[in-house]
């Protein structure tokens, strides 16, 4: 298994974060995005996943339960059994 480098993002000198190679190609992408309507739009839809997985998170630890919704093969339109 390939191990995960850390890296880093400094915002203030009192404030470092501490990121795994995905979180910070996010958090860079982000950076050098130049700031347009729908640039702002597609980053407000990325926070808005995100939070949910956050919540969901939370709610597992909160519950003890596995709340991930994980449905393979499913096609567009597909309902659910």
């Amino acid at each position: 298994m390939a191990k995960i480098q850390n890296h880093h993002i400094t915002y203030d000198p009192e404030w470092v974060i501490e990121l795994n190679l995905l979180q910070h190609r996010a958090i860079s992408r982000v950076q050098i995005t130049k700031a347009t309507e729908q640039a702002f739009a597609d980053l407000t839809n990325f926070l808005h996943a995100v939070a949910y997985e956050w919540n969901r998170m939370r709610m597992e630890l909160d519950m003890e339960k596995d709340l991930r919704v994980i449905i393979p093969n499913r096609r567009k339109g597909e309902k659910t059994k």
